[in-house]
């Protein structure tokens, strides 16, 4: 107990601190905003320490801040746990990245009150995933008595739905609307190019098996049902088998269910996690690794290798990342690509991924974040 009211005492006098800093840019503040889970928020002055309950977060705050470090007091864990080579990038671009306070050097199901407390938050975002666990919790009470202002924002659960949304409540937050406007203009131009050309989709679609980190925990196969990926493969016109399972929002399917219904399409996504044998993309990836790295895992799985969209280079990898971050019009610009090529030929996925996140120099230079097996 007496650590805790340390910890409230070192919070006060920060949080002191960083409302004098705040003083002079306060305009437009105080002011309500709705978050994604639909909760009346008042921000009582522009926040000067974030703290990141999903390193991944930081995607979003990439997109609409310059440098975001200084706005930040921490975060859960390091986004070197799930993707080392753009946790580096950043941190050559902004090193104070490097220094940044975390609570744990792993995921973990529940944060640490008092350590979360002894960095002095004046902002916390949550997951809109992590509502139901979240809201009405010992952590949310303890946040309210103290006047901690903390939102849910969502980029991965209904990534096309609520990636406009979530940019603005954070554009908002951060007095960055007006870069947060522009990039949500780019978004609904974009997907609304790909919408006037799926107007007349076929009545026979694609179909489509999503294997989500293949190597990571499993095998084969999880898979999104209604929500993440999922929700991408039907805006792009296709046809996800999972979806004659029962409802939810995951599943596992087994490798003899897949050979027993042969997708069109297999949408892997990849990336370079510090645990697991995962398939690669992103920074420092060559096209000839996730060549190499679809070949190994169509002849490693039993019976792929007979697949048609394995024999036929239907077989892809994709950035994970693209459904964690505010990228998800990326991705849906490159299956809508691999679905139909012939309607999508102009697209170029990789320049509006360097649209949505202005880093020099441009991401997509970098790496290759998608890819297919080439044809055997």
């Amino acid at each position: 107990m007496r650590r805790l009211a340390i910890s409230l005492l070192c919070w006060m006098s920060l949080l002191s601190a960083a409302a004098c800093l705040a003083g002079e840019s306060a305009e437009g503040f105080p002011k309500q905003v709705t978050d994604l889970a639909g909760r009346q928020v008042t921000l009582s002055a522009p926040p000067t320490r974030l703290f990141l309950t999903q390193p991944r977060q930081l995607y979003a705050l990439a997109t609409l801040l310059d440098d975001p470090t200084p706005h930040l007091a921490g975060w859960a864990y390091p986004l070197a746990v799930f993707d080392p080579a753009m946790a580096q990038r950043f941190a050559s671009q902004w090193p104070a990245l490097d220094r940044l306070p975390a609570l744990s050097s792993a995921p973990t199901p529940q944060l640490d009150s008092e350590a979360l407390l002894n960095l002095a938050p004046d902002l916390v975002l949550f997951d809109l995933s992590r509502a139901s666990s979240i809201e009405g919790s010992p952590l949310a009470r303890l946040l309210d008595e103290l006047g901690i202002t903390y939102l849910f924002i969502d980029f991965n659960r209904h990534p096309l739905e609520n990636t406009p949304t979530s940019l603005a409540l954070l554009g908002q937050a951060l007095n960055a609307t007006p870069r947060a406007s522009a990039m949500i203009a780019l978004i609904e131009q974009r997907l609304a190019l790909i919408d006037q050309r799926l107007a007349d989709l076929p009545t026979d679609p694609p179909t489509v098996l999503i294997n989500v980190a293949p190597g990571v925990k499993v095998d084969c196969c999880r898979t999104n049902l209604r929500n993440g990926l999922a929700d991408l493969v039907a805006r792009a016109g296709g046809d996800n088998i999972a979806d004659a399972l029962t409802p939810g929002a995951s599943a596992t399917l087994s490798n003899e269910w897949v050979l027993s219904h042969p997708p069109d399409v297999i949408l892997n996504t990849a990336g370079q996690w510090s645990a697991g044998d995962g398939l690669r993309a992103g920074l420092g990836v060559s096209a000839d690794d996730i060549d190499q790295d679809l070949h190994h895992l169509s002849q490693s799985l039993p019976g792929w290798a007979h697949l048609n969209a394995v024999q036929e280079g239907q077989f892809y990898s994709l950035w994970h990342g693209f459904h964690q971050g505010p990228f998800a019009i990326v991705a849906l610009e490159r299956i809508a690509q691999w679905l139909y090529p012939e309607r999508f030929y102009d697209l170029d996925p990789a320049a509006t991924f360097d649209a949505l996140l202005p880093t020099p120099p441009a991401l997509s230079r970098e790496g290759h974040f998608w890819g297919a097996l080439n044809a055997q």
